[in-house]
This record gives C-alpha cells, structure tokens and sequence, in this order.
C-alpha cells in the first residue's frame, strides 16, 4: 500500500529550487510556519506543474483524488496514524522488529503520535537526516526507551 503523506515542501511552484532559496525568497520564519506549523499548508502546487505528483510517474496507480496538492502536518497526521494503528502496532504486539523508512513529515507526524506532543511541541521537533530512531517497546506497547544511533547527529526528542 503506498502512501500519500508529504508535500508540505510545495511552497508554491517553485518547488525545483532549494530550501535555502526559498529562506531568501519568503523569509526564515515563513518557511518555518509551512514545515512545522501544525495546520498551516502552503499555497497548493497547480496541477499543471510537472512537479506535482499526479505528473509523476511513479503515483500513477493512486487515484488522483487521493493526491493532495498542498498539505499540513495535521492532514499527514490524519493519515499516518491510522496507517500505524492498522499495519504497524500489531507487529509491535507481537514482538516483531519494525523499521519504518519516511519523509520528514511523515516521521514528524509519527513522532507527534508516539511521544504525546501537542501543537506547540511538534514545531520544535527536529528529525535529522540518515540517523536512524531506535524506539523500544514494552509490553503495553509504551515507549520504554528511545535514542538516536548517530550520538553526534541525534537531536533533541523533547519528551525523552
């Protein structure tokens, strides 16, 4: 099953150009407010733009209602969760290891589920690039234990 969970980077259609311009462009803080805030989506990606998805090839199978053209951490949220909670939690139950490779905002929603962290929380959570998340289960299925494999790329899990 493939999912839909990130264009929260669309900001507007200049999505070709990189993260760093787009401060120079619309400001530090408002770069900020569209890849953090909770609700708060950037302007949607017109259709026509080669970047969006359903001009990729590889979303071709996904029906193109299902495609957003802009999106918030709270509309990733609302799919991540129940993805977990059907596919996910229950391997956890039954004892089994469980690597989950994402986009940022995708493990920013996750992260806003497992850890319990409210609206103001999760705009603070930073998710560092190829250092991998090590959660630890106990048999309630309650984090008992979670750390970064990378100590010196590892940043602050605000709850941990």
């Amino acid at each position: 099953e493939r999912l839909i969970t990130d264009y929260s980077q669309m900001l507007k259609d200049e999505v070709a150009i990189t993260k760093e311009q787009m401060k120079k462009i619309y400001g530090k803080k408002k770069i900020h407010i569209f890849r953090r805030s909770w609700n708060i989506a950037p302007a949607p990606l017109d259709k026509k733009n080669p970047y969006h998805p359903i001009n990729i090839k590889a979303y071709k199978n996904i029906p193109v209602k299902k495609i957003p053209s802009t999106e918030s951490l709270k509309d990733v949220y609302s799919r991540v969760v129940p993805y977990y909670n059907n596919n996910i939690e229950n391997l956890l139950r039954n004892n089994k290891n469980v690597i989950i490779s994402a986009h940022g905002n995708s493990l920013r929603a996750l992260c806003k589920f497992l850890f319990k962290l409210d609206e103001f929380q999760i705009t603070k959570l930073e998710i560092p690039t190829g250092n991998p998340l090590m959660i630890t289960f106990d048999e309630k299925n309650n984090i008992s234990e979670c750390k970064y494999l990378d100590h010196e790329k590892a940043q602050d899990l605000l709850v941990f």
